[in-house]
């Protein structure tokens, strides 16, 4: 059995891009994260600790997109990752970052990091 909370549209505000120019006004990007829990049991309790709380996935990744400023997108998706990793009994994560109307003809360019 498993076991997957996700967030999906998460908009964040950040600083980011590779440019110093691009860097100097905040951008929102959109993150979907799906993570598959270590239960693998049926949740029989309805209790918040036998899972992991949405919103505090969303106050991690909106607070490291708020103190940091990174280059590359892979860059921020390792921090949120790893911050995810060291503060939750997690199995596996899905972490997909997508930033809009970078290209000319393109909608929306971005990174998918499983780990």
């Amino acid at each position: 059995m498993t076991n997957y909370i996700f967030l999906h549209g998460i908009n964040l505000k950040t600083k980011i891009g590779v440019s110093a120019a691009e860097r100097s006004t905040p951008q929102i990007l959109i993150i979907d994260i799906d993570i598959e829990l270590e239960k693998t049991t049926k949740f029989e309790t309805d209790n918040i600790n036998d899972t992991i709380d949405y919103s505090k996935i969303e106050v991690l990744i909106k607070e490291i997109g708020s103190l940091h400023q990174f280059k590359l997108l892979e860059s921020l998706g390792e921090e949120i990752i790893n911050n995810i990793i060291k503060q939750f009994n997690v199995k596996k994560i899905l972490l997909k970052i997508n930033k809009k109307n970078i290209l000319p003809d393109t909608d929306f360019v971005g990174v998918i990091l499983e780990r």
